[in-house]
């Protein structure tokens, strides 16, 4: 069985039992570690999980008492007795106030937030990128014939307006992607093509981006392009299904509620 545990501030994995008991013997983790396998509702601590029990027990140490959980709002584990258990998520008493006011603005906590798959968020690209055509190709048009872009009499020359408009489609294809994601993932949270599969692009606890990740998210998808799209690609064993470009810029893409 795959699991994952929290690290650093980061989702880290997959591994097998016997190596999360392998990095606890090492200290790397602890029994308060949140870990968390498919089949699972929300993150767990590590000694109250099934993995620990799955993994060879340690000679002299006896498995805990499940009598603590992870908070699904920091992190942190607590008594069950000092917790507050809504639906399938406990809620330590200092994020109770947070986590209900984020349920009664319809955001989604964090522990409920439900990621968008990759079949989702490949047709939302191709749905940009056919706007980005099409913009490009009334673009080239619009330039020739405002600039009377008739065909040359002679065939070696060619007409300014065929020029101007090669000119501004080269700069359309290549500016309109930076203005157009930027613009909708700062302002909207998403693009025209994440809206029409109902799709956002948010920070990990669900509150909307800043201008800032919109602008480095973009740009951060040059190195997926770079590395022969493997950064796209993560997605797929990734448990919050991140691309390259949202673990650089701490972000995720889920389903809008």
């Amino acid at each position: 069985m795959a699991w994952y545990y929290h690290l650093d501030s980061e989702n880290k994995g997959p591994v097998e039992a016997s190596e999360l008991q392998n990095l606890k013997s090492r200290d790397v983790i602890s029994m308060e570690t949140p870990v968390w396998t498919e089949g699972m509702a929300t993150w767990a601590a590590y000694g109250t999980s099934p993995a620990y029990s799955e993994a060879p027990a340690t000679a002299g140490v006896l498995p805990p008492a499940a009598s603590s959980q992870v908070c699904v709002q920091c992190f942190q584990t607590f008594p069950e007795s000092e917790m507050l258990k809504y639906e399938q998520s406990w809620v330590c008493p200092a994020c109770k106030p947070l986590f209900f006011q984020r349920i009664r603005e319809g955001v989604q906590p964090l522990g409920q937030m439900v990621y968008a798959s990759v079949g989702v968020r490949f047709v939302a690209i191709l749905i940009d990128g056919m706007i980005y055509l099409g913009v490009a190709f009334v673009v080239a048009f619009g330039m020739m014939f405002v600039l009377g872009g008739k065909p040359s009499e002679k065939p070696e020359e060619v007409a300014p307006g065929e020029v101007m408009g090669i000119v501004f489609t080269l700069l359309t294809i290549y500016t309109l992607p930076v203005i157009y994601e930027i613009f909708f993932i700062g302002k909207y949270g998403a693009t025209l093509g994440k809206m029409a599969m109902k799709i956002k692009v948010v920070r990990p606890d669900g509150s909307p981006v800043s201008w800032g990740q919109a602008a480095g998210r973009f740009f951060a998808k040059i190195l997926s392009h770079l590395i022969f799209y493997i950064g796209y690609l993560m997605a797929f064993w990734d448990p919050e299904r991140r691309a390259l470009h949202d673990q650089i810029c701490n972000t995720r893409v889920a389903v809008r509620s």
